[in-house]
């Protein structure tokens, strides 16, 4: 009854706050590593690209959790909707940023913008896999 409805709604919002501080954690932690790579000199200065991977990833990742707690919530049977559509959602949005990317820079410096953020996009899909497929699992 409602019982089991109120708590599905805590836990999803207690799902959507850990899916977030784990998020940041990531971030956290790939932005240490491209800042600790750039400071001992084996790459030159990656800030431009290193920004614009965090700051996508982040968005995204926040946008997919706020969406993902109200689908959840409401209407839990159209989740499997939900994930397909954020996957082509967030893949035509990387593209999109790319685009704006070689736009901005030119073809010729877009090769650490592509490495940069391939590993930014590729860890906050591992994320998002690992840790929905978790929750869909307990349930």
């Amino acid at each position: 009854g409602q019982e089991s409805k109120d708590m599905d709604k805590k836990y999803v919002e207690r799902a959507c706050k850990r899916y977030l501080a784990q998020l940041l954690g990531i971030i956290v932690v790939l932005f240490v590593i491209c800042e600790s790579v750039m400071t001992l000199g084996i790459v030159g200065d990656i800030t431009m690209p290193l920004t614009v991977s965090w700051i996508f990833m982040l968005t995204v990742g926040f946008v997919v959790s706020l969406i993902w707690k109200k689908v959840a919530i409401s209407s839990p049977e159209s989740l499997p909707t939900f994930f397909t559509a954020v996957s082509g959602f967030r893949m035509l949005l990387a593209l999109f940023t790319l685009f704006g990317c070689y736009i901005a820079v030119g073809r010729d410096n877009m090769g650490e913008y592509l490495i940069i953020f391939m590993v930014f996009y590729l860890v906050s899909l591992a994320h998002h896999a690992m840790f929905f497929a978790r929750i869909n699992n307990k349930k």
